[in-house]
């Protein structure tokens, strides 16, 4: 079986007090992932439906675990893309590597956050994603990816989980990933210290059911685990949010190196299950008085040549089939509501949505 089955994205960059870089290959790739291909075919039935419910986490009450994984499920929730079940397993080598990123960024043994792991720095576990879930015991066939963030210190678990949950949300690769089709969630945290305070979070993604090929280091299958229906639109922002953020999460591998400060990138979502293209016919931004927004389309290479609206290559190449990116040329505005119009194709069928947003009060 070919390996290929995969999408693959940078890791979030974070700007705290002091700057905090990332690597390439986040939410499920490694630093040099190259460009999506299309995986061998799927059938059908390979995943499950969106999962509306899950089994109740064993974190403690009031930690940031509890609160990150309650805001994660009730934001995919809304969206209709499915909860996450609790993955203890995951949850050990999420863990494992925050103390390894945190204890390293303290120490200036690494300056960046990174998926890979050096044999020899403190609190060394594995080196990938992949390999450190296998050595907490995740099976061998279990596809796993991880997204990685940092921040300045919050007051509360709580604020620090809305703070790193929220990152991901106002990022374009990060974004795709939190709301793919994976099934189980670790979470991993370091609250940061006085004498360097700086938190460190990583979300550990598995994918067991219907995959297809083997497991790359860091990575996410098109083919099973959580497929949307054949037919529908999903979206972020989800109809009717509201405290929507007005500036994109800065990435690295930049999305849009050319934006010095590009607004909360707006997603669209079709199943992809064998990789799928979604062109793009119109996709617009209305603010409260009905004026358009200027804005960038951003698609995968492989919809660019087929979609009628005027759209900008992934040139990262790390966008997944299935997947459009709206994304403001300046920030938001603040307390305003937005009507985003989408029209395009899965594969030359027709599909569309409309619905609105509105953005926080800052």
């Amino acid at each position: 079986m070919k390996t290929s089955s995969t999408f693959r994205f940078t890791a979030l960059a974070v700007a705290a007090s002091f700057v905090v870089a990332a690597c390439g290959g986040g939410g499920g790739g490694d630093s040099g992932s190259s460009a999506p291909a299309a995986p061998p075919a799927a059938p059908a039935s390979s995943g499950i439906p969106p999962q509306t419910s899950v089994p109740a986490a064993t974190y403690a009450a009031g930690s940031y675990q509890a609160a990150a994984f309650s805001m994660i499920n009730d934001y995919r929730a809304a969206m209709g893309v499915g909860k996450l079940r609790q993955d203890p397993i995951l949850d050990t080598s999420g863990q494992a590597h925050a103390l390894y990123l945190f204890s390293n960024l303290k120490s200036g043994a690494i300056t960046t956050l990174d998926h890979n792991e050096i044999a020899g720095n403190a609190n060394y576990y594995a080196d990938s994603p992949l390999l450190r879930a296998q050595k907490a015991g995740a099976p061998a066939t279990e596809w796993i990816a991880e997204e990685t963030a940092a921040g300045n210190v919050a007051t509360t678990p709580n604020s620090a989980a809305a703070d790193c949950v929220g990152k991901l949300l106002a990022s374009v690769y990060h974004l795709a990933a939190i709301t793919a089709n994976q099934e189980t969630i670790g979470l991993g945290f370091m609250p940061g210290d006085t004498s360097y305070p700086l938190y460190t979070c990583t979300f550990e993604y598995g994918t067991s059911t219907g995959v297809v090929g083997a497991p790359g280091p860091n990575s996410l299958s098109y083919a099973g685990g959580q497929q949307i229906p054949l037919g529908s639109v999903l979206h972020s922002p989800f109809a009717n949010e509201v405290g929507v953020a007005l500036l994109m999460s800065p990435e690295n591998i930049n999305p849009a190196p050319d934006l010095p400060a590009p607004g909360r990138p707006i997603l669209v979502q079709v199943n992809s299950q064998n990789a799928n293209t979604l062109t793009v016919n119109s996709y617009t931004l209305t603010d409260g008085s009905g004026s358009v927004v200027p804005t960038r389309i951003l698609v995968p290479a492989s919809a660019h040549a087929g979609s009628a609206a005027t759209t900008v290559a992934d040139a990262n190449g790390q966008l997944p089939n299935g997947t459009a990116f709206l994304l403001p040329l300046t920030a938001l505005k603040a307390s305003t509501t937005y009507t985003v119009t989408f029209s395009g194709a899965r594969d030359g069928s027709a599909v569309s949505a409309t619905w609105q947003f509105t953005t926080a009060a800052q």
